[in-house]
């Protein structure tokens, strides 16, 4: 982690703020005994710089390695880090670039990156079925074409709840030129932290290849069992505040890159434009948001000289809302007193729900507990491979046989959810990662494109390395 994110958050984790106009900042709508802390800059995680300088490419060099966490209270703790910042670099890329990274891998274990979202070919996928990862003190290079406009996220996909938690993960934009420039722009990652225990240690005392290395952000991972137990910073911070003119836009990318805590955004959200793949068919403007792991939402204000609060309301995988304080999450901060003004407009794609085929071509049914999680019955790796053809659309039918939720991540490739329970959506909903609850059943239409062996899985990370992960082969078409 770069000193400059260790020092803002001990700053923001030790007290209380004022606002510009001498509010104290909230930490909650309930009554609160908590000093006032100073106010905290939101800010976008730094950006990576393209090393490629011709047109219509981009190239980065990606370096995992042990970096030092600073807590609360001056704790510190070894993590990990890409290019020595925890978000890492924000990659910024244009739809039809050919982007290149180059993966160095300076941590005691071997890595991947994964790049959740994007279709891929499959060798750059960063799954490690049927292909290695990339061994301490190596470096691997791959390519791949930025087909899809929207916000994206990396992070390893080898042990991966272990060195996720312990810092490393970034989100990937890809732009679209014909979209129209919003005036002011926020990239916005959370994660939820639980302070250590003196007895951890340091994830790079363990041996190479350790299964279990120990998490920098306490015993369980990081992560509250409730996903309501832990800090939410938000790039660091805790609840910063994004000052912005008034009469301007703002759009707002949102990452939970939190391993198993969910956020449920409440507030004045403004216009909710896009989701995991992209701009939405139909803009929505929802009272509350629901991100689970993995999830990314956009949001978009025109923002006149009020401010606005994004609040988090308690939710647990194990039940959904919890009992609890909401708490402020992050704040916007109008400069100045002109009025709000006509946002953006965003060519929505507008397109109907598809009719269900009525065919289901692969069920996938998701039990377990205790740490002992299944995918038909199967632990990964001991798993049946599906398969399909490439170009042909499928159906799948997720079920969730278990007492908690499972956010199911497809690799490589994107879904449109057909119905919940039989019930279709009043609008057209893609996404790479769903979120089903508990007992719930979808039936999700995919047209795989990319010919390789692709993980599914639910992107809950503990239960992920539990085993509940499988393997789906696209082949080529006759």
């Amino acid at each position: 982690m770069s000193p400059r994110w260790a020092a803002l958050a001990v700053i923001a984790l030790g007290c209380r703020g004022e606002g510009d106009k001498g509010e104290p900042l909230p930490e909650s709508r309930g009554d609160s005994t908590m000093e006032e802390e100073p106010i905290t800059a939101l800010v976008s995680p730094a950006e990576a710089i393209d090393e490629d300088p011709a047109a219509g490419a981009f190239a980065l060099t990606l370096t995992a390695a042990p970096a030092t966490h600073v807590l609360p209270g001056g704790e510190q703790i070894e993590g990990y880090a890409y290019n020595g910042q925890t978000p890492g670099p924000t990659i910024r890329v244009s739809l039809g670039d050919k982007v290149t990274v180059t993966l160095v891998n300076q941590l005691q274990q071997t890595t991947t990156v994964h790049w959740h979202g994007l279709v891929t070919p499959w060798e750059a996928d960063g799954a490690t079925w049927m292909l290695g990862g990339v061994a301490p003190g190596e470096s691997r290079t791959v390519s791949f074409i930025a087909t899809e406009a929207g916000t994206f996220w990396y992070h390893p996909h080898m042990n991966t709840d272990q060195q996720v938690d312990a810092g490393l993960y970034g989100v990937l934009i890809v732009e679209d030129p014909a979209e129209p420039r919003v005036q002011n722009e926020r990239v916005i990652v959370l994660d939820d932290w639980i302070l250590p225990r003196p007895e951890n240690g340091a994830i790079d005392s363990q041996t190479p290849d350790s299964a279990s290395p120990t998490p920098p952000h306490g015993e369980t991972g990081g992560h509250g069992e409730s996903g309501d137990e832990g800090l939410w910073l938000v790039n660091g911070l805790i609840a910063p505040t994004a000052s912005v003119p008034s009469g301007e836009a703002l759009r707002a990318r949102v990452l939970n890159a939190s391993n198993r805590g969910y956020v449920k955004l409440s507030g004045a959200l403004g216009a909710q434009i896009a989701s995991d793949q992209g701009l939405l068919d139909v803009p929505q403007t929802p009272d509350t948001l629901l991100l689970a792991p993995g999830d990314r939402v956009e949001l978009l204000w025109s923002l006149g000289a009020e401010g606005v609060t994004v609040w988090d309301l308690p939710y647990s995988h194990a039940g959904g809302p919890v009992a609890g304080d909401e708490s402020a999450l992050f704040l916007i901060e109008p400069e100045g007193d002109a009025a709000a003004t006509a946002p953006p407009t965003f060519a929505h794609p507008g397109q109907a729900v598809s009719v269900d085929p009525g065919f289901t071509t692969l069920t996938y049914t998701f039990a377990g507990d205790d740490g002992k999680w299944f995918i038909n019955g199967e632990q990964y790796p001991e798993v049946t491979v599906g398969q399909v053809i490439a170009g042909q659309p499928i159906v799948i039918e997720a079920r969730n046989l278990s007492g908690v939720e499972h956010p199911v991540h497809l690799h490589g490739m994107a879904f449109e959810v057909l119905s919940v329970n039989g019930v279709a959506p009043t609008s057209r909903v893609v996404e790479d990662t769903f979120n089903l609850r508990a007992r719930d059943r979808a039936r999700l239409l995919v047209t795989p494109t990319e010919p390789g062996y692709w993980m599914v899985h639910c992107h809950i990370l503990e239960h992920e390395e539990g085993g509940m992960m499988t393997v789906l082969e696209v082949v080529e078409g006759p």
